[in-house]
């Protein structure tokens, strides 16, 4: 129930709740000027349904007048509103939720009778309504979050039980809000308050976005410290698997960093990657193992033609984006990875990721003109259809109704049919070898990890913002690179949230996008992601 509609004047009861800090972490100079219409109910209402913009405009960017200022901690009847968005599967809503300081360790409200251990927290609901990708972000933010600063004041009987939500000793008060200053009584700084590494502070996202300071770290993870880099409020994006071509390479093969690259590159995969890159065949070029290696060594080759065309930009970039694939290549521009390091992690990546494809009968499947919740929706039934093992589950969310799905055949066959009678404007099978991005791909996970953790001692903090594919957050300047190896563990069977990630680099002021690598598929993206960018879009000749 929301606060508002307890007993007792409404301004007692505005006037009940904690500080700002401790009610959303997402700052707003707007925030608490007034009271305001906006209810604990309206805020569980857009959380369950999706309701993305509405969600920023009541926790992060609205007026005095569309903010929420109310605890989105509290129950709303048994529920959360990070339940309810993790009921619906809404990853996005999550995602923002949790940067506000929504806590995923909380538990839904038991009645009176009932164990308070047996509630259920957002994970376990997740996990009921068969959500993966919203499974693996509240599995992440439940070992990065703090576990009991949310202390209920007065609480006796559900004390054990955190998150259980029975306060004061008025009987006909029942169940409601906590007091001033109860957090901060129980230790919560908000000055000090870490997200965790998969999620960045709240401070680190001004407009525009001057300089970007590094997520706290778990203590034992503290992360080293790197010196500071002007920066130019730029984003280089790399392209994955799919941006391939015979040819690609020609304009560049003779800058004399490319030829250094080239040789390194045949030392390190015993063969002539730049004879493959201009002859081809298309069909050995296509193959995962071989065409993993080429787009990594393309997107290094593009860097050295922007450091040509525009040096400021190649020099002094904010931030660094890379899809599936090209998340190495970002890392590796970030300075994380040494050039042979990254080929090597990602030559064995596509060798272990080819493998994994050909265990089964595996696809892809683009679809246009849908909805998100829609299409999970189908693809549960999809895979309901297959029976057995059957996965299908999105894969890519690249722009706005648009993905990337995959799973076992004969899912994603009856996906595309499903898609096609519920009004999909697109749906076409992908020539790709395997399905990437989920389930299927955790043998390819399994060894990739094992090189990621050898390959550790050598890698350094990235020494400017990166992006990331399985949080769409940003990782800023100074992250442990133990951070990062999670992350990239995880990619191989999480969704890709470019969608997400490219306008959450917008919103923190970015001015001017590079494609660095071969074709035009991100700036295409971008077209349907943000106009006004992707005529500020710049798709590099490689």
């Amino acid at each position: 129930m929301p606060a508002e509609m307890h007993p007792g004047s409404e301004v007692e009861i505005f006037d009940a709740v904690p500080t700002s800090a401790f009610r959303c972490a997402i700052p707003n100079t707007k925030r608490y000027m007034k009271h305001n219409k906006q209810s604990l109910e309206i805020l569980c209402k857009v959380s369950y349904e999706g309701d993305y913009n509405q969600l920023e405009d009541l926790l992060a960017t609205g007026d005095e007048s569309n903010l929420f200022n109310g605890d989105i901690n509290e129950h709303m009847e048994h529920l959360s509103p990070l339940m309810l968005a993790s009921i619906s599967g809404h990853t996005e809503c999550i995602d923002l939720l949790l940067r506000a300081n929504a806590d995923p360790h909380l538990k839904e409200r038991m009645p009176h009778g009932k164990d308070p251990a047996d509630g259920r927290t957002s994970l376990a609901l997740a996990e009921e309504h068969g959500w993966d990708d919203v499974m693996e972000v509240l599995k992440t933010a439940e070992l990065d979050h703090p576990y009991g600063w949310y202390v209920p004041e007065g609480s006796t009987n559900n004390a054990k039980v955190y998150g259980s939500f029975q306060f004061g000793s008025k009987p006909d008060k029942g169940w409601y809000s906590s007091r001033p200053g109860v957090a901060e009584r129980c230790g919560f700084d908000p000055n000090k308050y870490g997200t965790g590494p998969y999620r960045q502070p709240a401070e680190a996202f001004p407009t525009p976005l001057p300089a970007v300071s590094a997520p706290r770290a778990r203590k034992e993870e503290s992360a080293p410290l790197v010196e500071a880099v002007k920066t130019i409020p730029v984003a280089l994006l790399f392209p994955g698997q799919g941006s391939q071509y015979v040819k690609m390479m020609d304009g560049v093969k003779d800058v004399p960093a490319v030829k250094a690259m080239m040789a390194q590159a045949n030392d390190i995969l015993g063969y002539d990657l730049l004879e493959l890159c201009l002859t081809g065949p298309d069909t050995k070029l296509e193959e995962t193992r071989y065409c993993q290696p080429a787009m990594f060594v393309a997107g290094m080759a593009g860097i050295e033609k922007l450091r040509a065309d525009r040096p400021e930009a190649a020099e002094n970039f904010q931030i660094a984006a890379g899809l599936s694939l090209g998340e190495y290549t970002a890392l590796c521009a970030a300075g994380v990875f040494t050039f042979e390091d990254g080929l090597r992690l990602v030559a064995l990546r596509g060798q272990a990721m080819q493998e994994a494809a050909g265990m089964s009968k595996q696809l892809m499947l683009s679809v246009a003109g849908m909805e998100k919740p829609k299409l999970m929706e189908l693809c549960k039934e999809a895979a309901r259809k297959e029976g057995g093992n059957a996965v299908c589950q999105i894969a890519n969310e690249l722009f706005p109704k648009g993905f990337a799905c995959a799973g076992t055949e004969k899912a994603v066959h009856t996906l595309k049919e499903l898609v096609d009678d519920n009004g999909a404007l697109q749906s076409k099978i992908l020539k790709t070898s395997g399905a990437f991005h989920t389930s299927l791909m955790s043998p390819a996970a399994e060894t990739l990890g094992n090189a990621l953790d050898e390959a550790l001692t050598r890698m350094k903090p990235p020494n400017v913002t990166v992006w990331m594919n399985v949080t769409a957050q940003p990782l800023a300047p100074g992250t442990n690179p133990k951070v990062i190896i999670e992350l990239l563990k995880k990619q191989l069977t999480s969704a890709v949230l470019w969608d997400s990630s490219v306008k959450a680099m917008i919103k923190v002021g970015i001015k001017e996008f590079y494609e660095v690598g071969p074709q035009k598929q991100l700036k295409a993206m971008m077209k349907r992601i943000d106009q006004k960018m992707w005529a500020k879009t710049t798709s590099l000749e490689i």
